[in-house]
């Protein structure tokens, strides 16, 4: 039973891990003109939606309740306000930095995860897969970012 709580609060703390990105990329996604750009939020948004529907799903059938939160942690909140700003001054390498940093700050939530507990396989396997998804999602923001900066410099 022990053991069940502690993977519970595990998965409910990358639950509003997800619940706070999905939110930087809606905000993000009606700050910016760029349709490229708008894409991109509105295609991360989902991407976090689902993994947020996939652990609220694991955390009922743990028996737990899923708890989104209702405010905004010091961490998460610093990033929603980096990645703001960047937005507002247009700053093309600026934006692709707190992109980075985006997802750099999820994948090292997902692995203090795995070394605090012992999830059982399936849940694991659901959870390497989604750092999986961000590991690619980081690659492909890393070595387009001169892509990106081509279609975010016709914004300016």
């Amino acid at each position: 039973m022990k053991n069940t709580k502690l993977i519970i609060s595990q998965l409910n703390e990358l639950l509003a891990l997800n619940y706070y990105a999905e939110k930087i990329y809606l905000d993000a996604l009606n700050e910016v003109e760029n349709e490229d750009l708008k894409h991109f939020c509105r295609a991360m948004a989902f991407e976090r939606i689902e993994f947020c529907r996939f652990l609220g799903a694991e955390i009922l059938q743990l028996k737990g309740n899923p708890k989104y939160p209702d405010h905004m942690r010091h961490e998460s909140n610093m990033l929603q306000s980096n990645f703001r700003y960047t937005i507002c001054v247009n700053d093309n390498k600026a934006i692709i930095d707190e992109l980075i940093r985006i997802k750099t700050w999820s994948i090292e939530k997902y692995e203090e995860s795995f070394k605090k507990v012992g999830f059982p396989e399936h849940i694991f396997t659901l959870l390497k897969n989604q750092k999986s998804i961000l590991e690619q999602s980081l690659a492909s923001v890393r070595s387009s970012s001169g892509t990106f900066n081509q279609f975010l410099r016709t914004a300016n």
